[in-house]
């Protein structure tokens, strides 16, 4: 009985131990990967310079469910991109880019979280260089494109290019995607609206087009709604600018979404595409009809 009782304790110790190992806890990690035109420690850039930073992130015990970038400046943190995902295994990464603003010191912050409120951070440093680096613009005067049951008109915008594609055009090109227009109801009104392939909110892109579903690639191009909402943007401006200053002070990254509703006749849009260019949409017009079409200006970023 006693030798029982022996080999009963030390199968229990072992099973514990077991269970110990079992149930290590291994905190998540990120970093920041250096490289050809990635943006260093304490680099010193103008304003309007382009900034570049690329992390990789990984979580042992927990999918990673959130990946969060802060700009801090003058004691005020600016939340730049805060996307929820959900990645189970191989690990995160990401590369994020942004344009120096005039401010002497900026700190960057990039979180990530998993599953178990887990979360691990690093922060990189950037310093304000002399002079300014403000670049050339694209400017597409006039773009008509057509909501989702218009068959007069090409539905899909490469923002970049300002190339535009049909159902029938745009295999091949899904990569170079960043807008697309429809309407639908929303708060008791009809909403002449600007999306992008990647939105999956409330009334999901896939919704209207569903050839969308079926993409490898779908861009998420944000839209600031809140400028647009509260008309932030002076038309005049938009119409003098000559290099891509306005597009980038103008673009609030704490009031954007993939979707910008009422987006009616006159209405100016920032935006951010996937690849982090700037730039503002001019909606010239737009119908209230599903079979109707949109006019739109765009200046963004080269």
């Amino acid at each position: 009985m006693k030798r029982t009782l022996l080999i009963f304790a030390g199968l229990l110790i072992l099973f514990s131990s077991c269970k110990k190992e079992e149930e290590k806890v291994y905190p998540p990690t990120v970093v920041l990967i250096n490289g050809d035109g990635i943006t260093e420690n304490d680099a010193v850039i103008p304003v309007g310079g382009k900034l570049r930073f690329s992390i990789a992130a990984s979580s042992k015990n927990a999918p990673i469910t959130n990946f969060r970038v802060q700009r801090i400046v003058n004691g005020r943190t600016i939340t730049e991109l805060d996307k929820g995902i959900y990645i189970t295994e191989g690990g995160f990464s990401y590369t994020y880019n942004a344009v120096k603003s005039g401010a002497e010191i900026e700190l960057w912050r990039f979180m990530i979280m998993n599953a178990n409120r887990d979360s691990a951070t690093i922060t990189r440093t950037v310093l304000l260089g002399e002079g300014s680096a403000y670049g050339a613009i694209n400017h597409y005067p006039s773009l008509f494109i057509g909501m989702q049951n218009n068959s007069l008109y090409p539905q899909f915008v490469d923002l970049h290019s300002g190339n535009l594609f049909t159902n029938a055009t745009v295999s091949g090109n899904e990569s170079t995607i960043d807008l697309v227009g429809f309407v639908y109801q929303t708060s008791g009104v009809m909403s002449p609206t600007l999306c992008c392939p990647a939105y999956t909110g409330s009334s999901s892109v896939t919704t209207h087009y569903p050839i969308i579903s079926n993409w490898a690639i779908r861009n998420a191009t944000q839209y600031d709604y809140n400028s647009s909402d509260y008309n932030l943007v002076n038309p005049t401006k938009f119409e003098l600018a000559q290099n891509d200053s306005l597009l980038v002070e103008s673009f609030n990254p704490q009031s954007v979404s993939g979707l910008s509703k009422f987006a009616y006749t006159g209405k100016i849009v920032p935006f951010k595409t996937d690849d982090g260019k700037y730039g503002l949409i001019r909606v010239k017009h737009s119908d209230i009809t599903a079979d109707g079409y949109m006019e739109l200006e765009i200046k963004i970023q080269q």
